[in-house]
């Protein structure tokens, strides 16, 4: 019984992806962003990496370049929501640590409160239902993980006051590699919508991936550390000196730890233990979500080229934005 299920899976596999293939052919993605933004000559080898299909959702006429699952009709439910005084969300951009900064979160949260549940650490909250999540009872508190900008974020319901945010920091060259790497895993979907890791970098920098453009997406959100309701932690503390951040996470949650909870938890984060998690829980993605859990991947993935239009682009972009957080000098 078990064969003739394995084999109508992959036969409908293969269906679903040339599927996608045929229709992206009608549906490619159009620059909107005048290349020379990145200082480049503009020609035709460009321009075959710029006209790349893209399965995409525009939101708001293409102000917002999403996946396919947070298309307009749901950012229009959340926009018509309202967040609760005890709702925490953990934002990153993608790749930046979402799982692992959201684990800390949820060990924490889940000895001390009802919290809700998801196979993936925490509920993502521009993928699950609107319906769902306000049938959450009072006494169950809603933490969740999104990557999406903070102008998309509702307010409180009780405008006098302010849920926590945390949001997660991570090299956005390192970030940008290991996006590719997912995207390389997400194929059984799209099919393999860029030809090159040089395309993927040059497209990344346009913000003509989900979720858009790094600056766009992380400096909002870095004009609002001066609030009491946000906090900011990095990928490489994460991994550098967990016990600090774990007691910083805790703090800013109202929470008291010791030394055995601190300790439980550094073990529970530790990449081969959270990888093994996500494994069973996952389905199976858990080796696509979790990839080596290491910093500095690109100093051997790029290029000089590409270290060269990064470094460029990033100090353009992080002028007097007192940004102290990496820098590429």
């Amino acid at each position: 019984m078990l064969y003739p299920l394995l084999l109508l899976k992959q036969l409908f596999t293969g269906w679903l992806q040339r599927l996608f293939k045929y229709l992206l052919r009608y549906d490619t993605f159009r620059i909107k962003v005048v290349y020379p933004k990145l200082g480049i000559q503009y020609d035709s080898s460009i321009k075959r990496t710029l006209d790349r299909p893209i399965l995409h959702a525009e939101v708001d006429g293409g102000k917002y370049n999403l996946p396919v699952f947070a298309n307009q009709t749901r950012i229009d439910d959340l926009r018509r929501s309202r967040l609760r005084e005890d709702d925490v969300l953990v934002v990153t951009y993608p790749k930046s640590g979402t799982h692992l900064c959201g684990y800390i979160v949820k060990l924490l949260a889940e000895k001390r409160n009802k919290i809700m549940q998801d196979p993936m650490v925490l509920p993502f909250y521009e993928l699950i239902k609107q319906s769902e999540l306000d049938s959450v009872p009072a006494t169950t508190q809603r933490i969740l993980k999104s990557h999406l900008p903070l102008s998309l974020i509702p307010p409180c319901a009780d405008s006098s006051v302010q849920n926590k945010i945390i949001f997660c920091l991570r090299d956005p060259k390192d970030a940008c590699v290991s996006y590719y790497k997912f995207t390389l895993g997400l194929e059984v979907l799209t099919g393999p919508v860029y030809e090159s890791f040089d395309d993927w970098v040059e497209l990344w920098l346009l913000g003509c991936v989900d979720y858009g453009d790094w600056f766009d997406f992380v400096l909002p959100y870095w004009g609002q550390k001066h609030r009491d309701n946000f906090l900011f932690v990095t990928y490489e503390d994460i991994l550098k000196d967990p016990e600090t951040v774990i007691v910083k996470i805790a703090k800013f949650m109202g929470y008291t730890t010791n030394r055995k909870e601190v300790e439980d938890i550094k073990e529970k984060i530790e990449f081969s233990n959270m990888k093994r998690m996500l494994e069973k829980n996952a389905k199976g993605q858990g080796s696509n979500l979790m990839r080596e859990g290491k910093t500095g991947s690109s100093k051997k993935a790029f290029n000089e080229r590409q270290h060269f239009l990064f470094n460029r682009m990033f100090k353009e972009r992080m002028a007097g934005k007192e940004f102290n957080v990496y820098n590429y000098d």
